[in-house]
């Protein structure tokens, strides 16, 4: 078993960095590829990241004049609510650096008031800003790449020419959210990427010892239907290595294999929990105190770490609020509060 928690490049040309998100280590990952001419970071976190990231862009001797951009996953917070600010500190220095992204999470960016006002209301001050680029400079700013062929795993190119024939392509990944894809790296034409960032299209990993997920059933826009096929399309691919933003990697196709097919049984099992648990007494509080009992709240999911931590116990007890609450209005139970549900 091959799990990747440690700071630094974890295969050839490939880093992994600890954002520090939420003043906590090990809850959100970012990748970086850099070949030694040309870097494509993955993911920032939030606005209050951004420098943490830069600093250890630093430490692994990736300059960030060779930074050709950032591909994000999808638009929330935790992931590229830092991408617009990154921009502007950057593209003075770096008129290559660009944002590279679909067309749906630019408008989400662009318009986060919303997106912003509901996660604060489960994360608090650690959500960060999410200050859209001003409109004179979106096209310099977007490289915008089609996100609508679903067959076809090695379209959507991100257009940066990296060493020995190396492709970065992004995967379309729906269900978590509209928008998700997956950044995956490609060599010599191969049909299976050496390593695929799964972001939040392959649920959450805070176990250090055993390849047990957790789920990514954020609300307002999670869909059950949609995510399982995006998740079995990524168990189709088979990466040689899985990038999983919370929080590592896992290395190894049977390894990646076997956590994916336990985030597949996983979100089967949660959600008809929840729907017998609902019928039961339609109360989020009573929903969640049985999925303890069912062994399937995100506790039961976890590794030793967070135990005794009130910090971690409180974002913990949140995170299941937020999980629960996102497949009870997938399944119509409940509406979205602040952000407008997309269909």
């Amino acid at each position: 078993m091959a799990i990747l928690k440690h700071q630094g490049e974890i295969s050839p040309n490939l880093y992994m960095i600890d954002t520090m998100q939420f003043n906590v280590s090990h809850i959100t990952t970012v990748f970086c590829y850099y070949d030694g001419k040309n870097a494509l970071l993955m993911d920032i976190g939030t606005t209050d990241n951004v420098q943490n990231v830069l600093r250890n862009l630093k430490k692994f001797k990736i300059p960030i004049e060779h930074l050709r951009g950032i591909a994000l996953t999808h638009y929330h917070f935790d992931h590229a609510g830092g991408a617009t600010k990154l921009w502007k500190k950057l593209h003075k220095k770096n008129l290559d650096f660009k944002i590279y992204t679909t067309k749906i999470t630019k408008e989400k960016l662009q318009n986060a008031n919303s997106h912003v006002t509901g996660a604060t209301t489960t994360f608090g001050e650690f959500v960060g800003t999410m200050k859209p680029i001003p409109k004179e400079f979106e096209e310099e700013a977007f490289i915008i790449l089609d996100q609508n062929n679903r067959d076809k795993n090695r379209d959507n190119k991100i257009p940066i020419e990296f060493e020995s024939n190396v492709e970065i392509k992004l995967i379309p990944s729906p269900g978590h959210s509209p928008d998700h894809v997956c950044p995956a790296v490609f060599t010599n034409s191969s049909k299976s990427p050496d390593f695929l960032f799964g972001g939040e299209a392959v649920g959450t990993f805070y176990n250090e010892t055993q390849l047990i997920s957790a789920s990514t059933s954020m609300p307002p826009n999670f869909q059950y239907e949609i995510y399982l096929e995006s998740l079995k399309n990524i168990a189709k691919i088979n990466p040689e290595i899985l990038g999983v933003c919370h929080y590592g990697a896992i290395s190894g196709k049977s390894d990646v294999q076997y956590y994916l097919d336990d985030q597949i049984k996983y979100m089967e099992d949660l959600r008809k929990a929840i729907i017998k648990h609902y019928a039961e007494e339609p109360s989020v509080r009573y929903v969640i105190e049985e999925l303890k009992k069912d062994q399937l709240h995100i506790k039961n999911r976890i590794g030793n770490r967070f135990t005794n931590d009130p910090v971690s116990e409180r974002f913990l007890n949140n995170l299941q609020l937020a999980l629960t609450y996102g497949i009870m209005i997938d399944l119509g139970y409940r509406n979205s509060k602040y952000e407008k549900r997309s269909v």
